[in-house]
């Protein structure tokens, strides 16, 4: 490709060096350290769509960001927004047609007998809240999640997020991702399966006993595994049968995001719980629970749950606008196609590059494992290099996996394949700069 900053040259910027400094400086004595993704790190001061604009005017497609589901600064959501905040917003213990129209609406596109909403500002307490519930309908403490998992921020969400790297509770026991030399929803299900039996005997022996399975069905940070389609199903049936419930974290894999609407239907799946977060309202601070209704009775007999933000008018109203436009843009089936055009498209430059280990993903979210040729060893240091040079070259991603060496692409819904061509071409000179 011809203009392709190779990793390592100096990037854009619209900050001269002293004064990145300077900013850097001010953030770590007013903020504290930050992980930033990139390294110079960026400044959007604008977005619109699938782009990203910083000071100089430059534009850069966001491959990543997941918050913005259905587009940066969609009009239509803007518009919601800002319509209901200036006619009312309020906590939610005041009758609202709003909130009342936008449960009843959310509610329709699950199965039965997922018939409950409780709003939430965040996905960590949306997750908080599904394990307070867990606990109160299994009368038991213990957790299985991922190795990888982050399931939010919390002080009760951290401890169930072994992807924060640190130290778990005795009564969070975590499995393996999805081994991706499995072949088969028989032989990978059944792996799978195996590892929920083996802890979950665990808990049960130690008296903890097993509360809730919680997985993000597309397992976003151990290193994105989507399919076989269906293998999960034979795990959530252990973790029942063991006394728990499964709680399906939706955050990631969300409104469309795996090209069906809810990632855990690609699996034959009902969850007892379910979480939303980011997505649900374009980045608008809101999230929710969905459950069935004798497990929501069971919260409000014991503590129901309030917040002053959560559930709010002008949280359903950006939820709302989120939905219409899911369903106007057809953006469901957009994540379908464009999926397919990122999938192939990755699949060649994988052929070509024997760093690319492996490419996994459905609709709109994919995992690119990058491993150092001669060895097949996990390549962090590749990785890093690979978001920094596509940054360098406008374009966002991210790393994923515990070992930092996936790259994670989560573009908004709306992208084109045109737009998807632009990123593949890039990715693929800066896999040819790398060697």
């Amino acid at each position: 490709m011809t203009g392709l900053i190779p990793p390592g040259a100096p990037g854009p910027t619209e900050l001269s060096e002293t004064e990145l400094e300077q900013r850097l400086e001010a953030r770590r004595k007013w903020l504290g350290e930050t992980v930033f993704e990139h390294d110079p790190p960026l400044e959007p001061v604008r977005g619109d769509g699938v782009y990203l604009f910083d000071g100089a005017g430059q534009r850069y497609l966001d491959m990543h960001s997941n918050v913005p589901s259905v587009g940066h600064g969609h009009p239509e959501v803007v518009s919601a927004i800002a319509a209901q905040a200036a006619t009312l917003n309020t906590h939610s213990r005041h009758l609202n047609n709003v909130v009342e129209a936008y449960a009843a609406r959310l509610l329709g596109l699950f199965p039965a007998p997922l018939a409950r909403l409780v709003m939430t500002c965040s996905g960590s307490e949306a997750n908080d809240l599904a394990l307070r519930i867990a606990r109160l309908v299994t009368g038991h403490k213990g957790v299985i999640v991922t190795s990888g998992a982050r399931h939010g921020s919390t002080a009760t969400t951290a401890e169930i997020s072994p992807g924060l790297r640190q130290p778990l509770p005795a009564h969070v026991r975590t499995i393996s991702a999805p081994n991706p030399r499995l072949a088969g929803v028989a032989a990978l299900g059944g792996w799978f399966a195996a590892r929920v039996r083996e802890e979950a005997d665990i808990l049960n022996k130690t008296g903890t006993g097993l509360a809730a399975l919680v997985l993000d069905s597309a397992f976003v940070f151990d290193g994105v595994f989507t399919d076989p389609p269906g293998f999960l199903a034979e795990a959530v049936e252990a973790a029942r049968q063991a006394g728990g419930l499964f709680i399906a974290d939706e955050v990631q894999a969300g409104f469309g995001r795996t090209g069906t609407l809810w990632g855990f239907s690609r699996h034959g799946v009902v969850p007892d719980l379910v979480t939303l977060g980011k997505p649900m309202g374009n980045g608008y601070p809101v999230g929710g629970v969905v459950m069935q209704a004798e497990h929501n009775a069971r919260l409000n007999a014991s503590a129901p749950y309030f917040s002053g933000c959560g559930g709010s008018p002008v949280a359903a109203a950006a939820g709302m606008a989120v939905l219409d436009v899911i369903e106007t843009e057809k953006l469901v089936r957009n994540a379908g196609r464009g999926g397919e055009v990122l999938r192939k498209g990755l699949r060649r430059l994988a052929k070509s590059f024997p760093r690319i280990a492996a490419v996994r993903g459905a609709g709109l979210l994919f995992g690119v494992e990058l491993v150092i040729p001669k060895t097949g060893e996990p390549d962090p240091e590749a990785a890093r290099q690979a978001i920094n040079a596509l940054r360098q070259n406008f374009i966002l991603a991210g790393r994923a996996a515990p070992g930092s060496h996936v790259l994670q692409l989560r573009p908004p819904l709306s992208i084109s394949a045109e737009q998807i061509g632009q990123f593949l071409e890039v990715f693929g000179g800066v896999l040819a700069a790398l060697g």
